[in-house]
């Protein structure tokens, strides 16, 4: 909350999100049953700390993730400007068979009002690791209501990559700002995964069967799988657009934009 606004939506939290909603390139190679393990990992807090060191709040927590015989390590670095660095770490059984993730990243749901968008990234279009190389790096400012891609079938969309920050603006310019301590991949979109997600069939429907939402859901995440397609029926992304490590870490910073 700043001077009585809210980036939240009431009710909502910054949240660890290894999911999408599966491509048709996805399903024709059956990803919404084997990569299902991380729809609902099985987060379950263990540990909880905080200490104030050289004037910043320090807040650490650590999660099992049972589904996925995973630890998650979340840290909160926050200084007297009201910024605050977000560290989130994951380290997995490397003994454990598990399937590969869909993206490593985390999600936030903010108010309509932050309809505004300007990011420094490859762009215009959207964009995925293995679908880039047509997209300019620069900065673009752009609205979350054109985020979303009319796909026949409604399906991931949206997607940025090499983005060095990102802002969510309202009509005054006040909002909130990410920026990476590397390279991220954002998507702002007036649906959440489980809207555009069928479940563990296609269903038959079409982009007016889903209603936009009265929110913006955020995700910064670090990276996402790429979207494959040497076929449709069965092909992976190539290795390197696969999220196929062990380990993953990522940071990001959160601060006001002012509207000056």
């Amino acid at each position: 909350d700043v001077n009585g606004v809210s980036m939240l939506k009431e009710g909502e939290a910054l949240t660890p999100n290894f999911w999408r909603a599966p491509t048709d390139n996805d399903f024709g190679a059956g990803l919404q049953n084997k990569y299902a393990a991380w729809k609902n990992p099985g987060i379950k807090l263990t540990d909880f700390n905080y200490k104030v060191e050289n004037g910043q709040a320090i807040v650490n927590s650590t999660y099992d993730l049972k589904e996925v015989s995973a630890k998650l390590y979340l840290t909160y670095q926050i200084n007297n400007q009201g910024a605050v660095k977000v560290t989130q770490r994951m380290v997995a059984d490397k003994n454990a068979k598990v399937s590969p993730m869909f993206r490593f990243g985390m999600q936030m749901v903010m108010p309509k009002s932050f309809e505004k968008i300007s990011y420094y990234g490859r762009g215009p279009i959207e964009n995925y690791s293995d679908r880039n190389h047509c997209t300019d790096l620069g900065i673009y400012n752009q609205n979350v209501s054109d985020q979303f891609y009319p796909y026949i079938r409604p399906q991931e969309t949206g997607n940025k990559t090499y983005v060095r920050w990102v802002s969510l603006l309202d009509a005054q310019g006040f909002g909130l700002k990410v920026t990476g301590l590397q390279p991220l991949a954002f998507t702002a979109l007036h649906f959440t995964p489980e809207d555009l997600d069928p479940g563990l069939t296609r269903k038959l429907q079409h982009t007016v069967d889903v209603i936009p939402q009265k929110n913006v859901c955020l995700h910064v995440d670090l990276k996402q799988r790429g979207l494959g397609g040497d076929n449709s029926w069965g092909m992976y992304p190539h290795n390197e657009y696969r999220l196929l490590d062990k380990k993953y870490s990522y940071s990001y910073k959160l601060q006001l934009v002012d509207g000056e």
